[in-house]
């Protein structure tokens, strides 16, 4: 739900709230106001009967289902002051009892007392309330319509900026060369808020170009020290006066070295990966790949004597950058070739919505989906850094692929859904 609903919700809200309490305090003005005002006209009514009376006007011609006029007595009663109240009295005309304002009052005229009680019909208490309900209801549905109207007007004339600021972000990229720049607005919040994203996208930019810095420099750097020490290890490879156990070392050396490498490279590329380094995506023939990089692979599945089987459809279009989709199909093969027995298979199905290796060998030491963090492996003691299914897993998260890793029936079976 959007910010400017809720806000129109919410005080709609509090207006129901002030409109049931302002229709309880207007019901209570109108009718106090309306039984005044027919006090008022009783008083008149009064008067003008005791006019009539002084006239001369027999009683019984005054006399009606609105006014009744009683001679009293000649004794100690006294006059009284009008008194007011509200009764029930039966209209003639609708033929049913009906609310009433009466007045009644002792009046002493000439030399004779008459008690005078006078009606008058009112509005009743439920019309007064109905009229108001109905009222307010029809205001409130009234204002509704306006509120919703006008907040979705406003919603986009008014937070045209946030909108605006809003799309920059979700376009801000940290290898983009120009820093991220927002349109001029008047409202003090909006001005904040792109103030304080320009900041930190300014300063995120700046670490991460540092850090890509770093991280290309210690690459290359670390590199050259490498290949120097693996040139002057395969050099001493070839002295024919060293013993065995010197070769031992010596190579030994050499592996670590060749490891150290590798990994330096793994990371990086993992960094690269990470960073969105690789924005050159096309359209690419999986199964043209695929076959080339088996053809590639020939030697190494010929030299554990593996058995090849693959099922691969044609035009299999896959829309990716072509340099992470070869270190991807890569990756999984020669993982399906190094983690696999002597005598061992292999099976490759491509389809247009997905790749699936297989291959025998070892159950793992841990869960499957373990394996696709860094540095974890099956056989922790191996050659191997364990960072091959890291990589597949970023390369596979970058381009919103699905995969997954399971062993059942003796063999390892990876599934990348497209």
């Amino acid at each position: 739900m959007k910010l400017i609903t809720k806000t129109t919700l919410l005080y709609l809200l509090i207006t129901l709230f002030t409109f049931a309490i302002g229709g309880f305090i207007t019901f209570n003005i109108i009718k106090l106001r309306v039984d005044k005002e027919t006090d008022f006209h009783l008083k008149d009514e009064l008067f003008n009967t005791y006019h009539a009376i002084e006239l001369g006007a027999p009683i019984h011609t005054l006399n009606n289902y609105r006014r009744n006029i009683v001679e009293l007595p000649s004794g100690p009663i006294a006059e009284t002051r009008p008194a007011f109240s509200d009764t029930l009295v039966f209209h003639k005309y609708l033929k049913r009892t009906e609310v009433h304002r009466k007045a009644v009052v002792s009046k002493q005229i000439g030399e004779k007392l008459y008690k005078i009680s006078i009606y008058d019909l009112v509005v009743e208490q439920s019309d007064i309330y109905d009229a108001i309900f109905s009222s307010m209801t029809k205001i409130f549905a009234i204002l509704t319509v306006l509120a919703f109207v006008t907040s979705f007007l406003i919603s986009h004339q008014l937070f045209r900026p946030f909108y605006q600021t809003l799309q920059r972000i979700r376009n801000f990229r940290l290898q983009q060369n120009e820093p991220i720049s927002f349109s001029k607005t008047k409202t003090k919040e909006f001005t904040d808020l792109n103030a304080f994203v320009t900041n930190m996208t300014t300063k995120v930019r700046q670490d991460y170009i540092n850090l890509k810095e770093f991280n290309e420099n210690a690459s290359h750097e670390m590199q050259t020290p490498l290949a120097v020490a693996k040139g002057k290890l395969e050099i001493l490879l070839e002295q024919n006066h060293l013993s065995n156990e010197q070769i031992s070392l010596i190579q030994s050396a050499y592996s670590s070295i060749h490891k150290l490498s590798y990994l330096g490279r793994s990371l990086s590329l993992l960094s690269k990966i990470e960073n969105q380094e690789f924005a050159n995506s096309q359209t690419l023939n999986f199964s043209s790949l695929i076959n080339q990089l088996l053809f590639d692979l020939k030697e190494l599945i010929e030299l554990k004597n593996l058995s090849l089987k693959t099922q691969l459809e044609e035009e299999v279009l896959v829309f990716m950058d072509p340099i992470l989709a070869d270190i991807l199909i890569t990756n999984l093969l020669r993982n399906s070739i190094k983690h696999n027995q002597i005598n061992g298979n292999i099976s490759v199905k491509l389809t247009q919505k997905s790749l699936t290796i297989a291959n025998s060998g070892k159950a793992p030491s841990i869960p499957p989906e373990k394996l696709f963090e860094r540095f974890r492996k099956s056989n922790q003691s191996g050659e191997s850094p364990g960072l091959g299914l890291a990589i597949v897993k970023e390369i596979c998260k970058l381009n919103h692929f699905k995969i997954n890793y399971v062993f059942e029936d003796g063999l390892h079976l990876i599934k990348v859904v497209f």
